[in-house]
């Protein structure tokens, strides 16, 4: 069983924000920043020295970079990063845990949980100064309180394979045939 945090409660400026389970949900709630004269330096430190790989296949969402690594399986996180962002001089980095593509369940969204302290594990060596922007706009001074997830593996897993795919196809196209004439039979007696 794993478990991942994420902000409840942060500092920005001058007061408190309490954040609900809605938020906690939406990827681009919390950006990390790093230096964007830093950003080839870190992908290419994560890629060779961190296991992270080209997250392919994947939606593309406009990022620059997308990378990502099993971390525990079936889990894998997903990192996006963008060169741009609201604070000048800095890239944001968003992310997420998923079932890893290599699975059907890979595009059922009730597994995907946006993350901020695991990226920063595997790249802080490069960069070690956790920078979090909320709402693309606003530096967060502190985390005040988390969250505590439990991430919930698939009662099964389905490969992602041509041969898994077409297996389970013929497999549901059977039984539905198998109903539906099993079906015609009855009301023909």
């Amino acid at each position: 069983m794993s478990y991942i945090m994420f902000p409840k409660n942060i500092q920005i400026k001058d007061h408190n924000v309490y954040i609900d389970r809605e938020t906690v949900r939406n990827e681009e709630s919390f950006a990390l920043l790093v230096p964007e004269n830093k950003s080839d330096m870190i992908i290419h430190y994560l890629k060779s020295h961190r296991g992270f790989s080209n997250a392919n296949p994947s939606f593309d969402h406009g990022e620059d970079y997308g990378i990502s690594k099993i971390i525990k399986p079936p889990w894998e996180l997903h990192i996006r990063l963008y060169v741009d962002s609201y604070f000048y001089g800095y890239s944001k980095m968003l992310a997420h845990i998923e079932i890893a593509r290599k699975y059907l369940q890979h595009l059922n969204f009730k597994y995907v949980q946006p993350v901020i302290y695991e990226p920063f594990r595997y790249y802080k060596s490069v960069f070690d100064e956790f920078m979090l922007a909320y709402s693309s706009r606003f530096m967060v001074e502190s985390i005040v309180d988390n969250y505590w997830f439990r991430l919930i593996n698939p009662e099964s897993l389905i490969p992602w394979s041509p041969v898994a795919l077409a297996k389970t196809s013929i497999n549901i196209i059977s039984d539905k045939l198998k109903k539906y004439f099993g079906n015609s039979e009855d009301q023909s007696e």
